[in-house]
């Protein structure tokens, strides 16, 4: 713990009005609002399967994080002396592992699997570790946990890519319930806020996720504009569906749950179905998109 708390102090030795804002600026890539911008663009957008794996990949690491910091219980290094602390209101729950670490780790190896893009090692391994630098920089994490955070984000990664992709070839997404299911269960046994948020999504994605495949088939290609208004109007329902309805809701864990999960739908079944009436998806016989500007951001990663 000492040789830990010096190496907090060292980096803090550094700080700076310019690097408090630059550091508050890079944690941002490991918090929710990033992630949701990231997979519902490629979800509305995109690439409809990548939005699910990366969705699928980022909630059930999660919802391990949470179980782990449940576990071990680790406190953070808020409070101690000679250490300050800043945006500590991103930092609630126990300490190890670093959550904005692993999950910046998760969303950004999986995109760098996916597109195998020389850049896109360089920027995406540059942000996870900056991401990490930030939480001790900042004083809310310890080194151990950012180093923890890393490679779980690394492992778990792996392992659920390889269940994702397991379930998209045998072209059956009830096989994700293999992490689902279980993970729900524990809904018993970790009662925290963070945990039911985590479940409420994660079991409204996997359920969507069934029903958009064998009923909806929602393509993502549009003209311009309207993959503009596709994405205003989805990212505004997640806000009212985060922030107003949380209003209308009694504070706690089960309306959490409630909420998340009706985000969850919202971004797999409402907002599709929505742009389907609102003729904002272009399909043409047997669900081919018929003609339109091609945007395909997928393309234009792998050109």
């Amino acid at each position: 713990m000492d040789i830990m708390l010096e190496i907090l102090k060292f980096i803090q030795s550094f700080s700076n009005p310019f690097f408090d804002f630059l550091f508050e600026l890079v944690t941002m890539l490991g918090e929710d609002y990033f992630f949701i911008l990231v997979t519902g663009l490629f979800f509305w957008c995109f690439d409809k399967y990548l939005g699910y794996k990366l969705a699928y990949i980022y909630l059930t690491g999660g919802t391990v994080n949470t179980m782990i910091k449940e576990i071990v219980k680790f406190p953070r290094p808020i409070g101690y002396e000679g250490i300050r602390s800043l945006r500590v209101g991103t930092a609630g729950g126990y300490s190890f592992p670093s959550g904005h670490t692993q999950q910046a780790t998760s969303l950004f190896t999986t995109l760098m699997i996916n597109f195998k893009k020389k850049w896109l090692y360089l920027i995406g391994t540059g942000a996870m570790l900056l991401v990490g630098f930030s939480r001790m920089y900042l004083g809310v994490h310890w080194p151990t946990d950012v180093a923890g955070g890393l490679l779980i984000g690394l492992v778990w990664t792996y392992l659920a890519i390889k269940v994702f992709d397991w379930s998209k070839d045998k072209e059956n997404p009830v096989l994700l319930g293999i992490l689902v299911i279980p993970m729900f269960i524990c809904l018993l046994f970790f009662k925290t806020a963070t945990y039911y948020k985590a479940i409420g999504t994660l079991t409204a994605l996997w359920i969507g996720y069934i029903i958009e495949d064998k009923y909806i088939h929602y393509e993502t290609k549009a003209v311009c504009w309207k993959q503009v208004i596709k994405g205003i109007i989805g990212f505004l329902g997640l806000i009212v569906i985060k922030v107003f309805v949380k209003k209308l809701l009694p504070e706690n864990i089960y309306s959490d749950f409630v909420r998340y999960a009706f985000m969850g739908f919202w971004m797999t079944i409402i907002s599709p179905l929505l742009f389907r009436i609102s003729n904002l998806e272009e399909r043409g016989a047997l669900g081919k998109p018929k003609s339109y500007t091609e945007v395909t951001f997928t393309k234009e990663l792998n050109s």
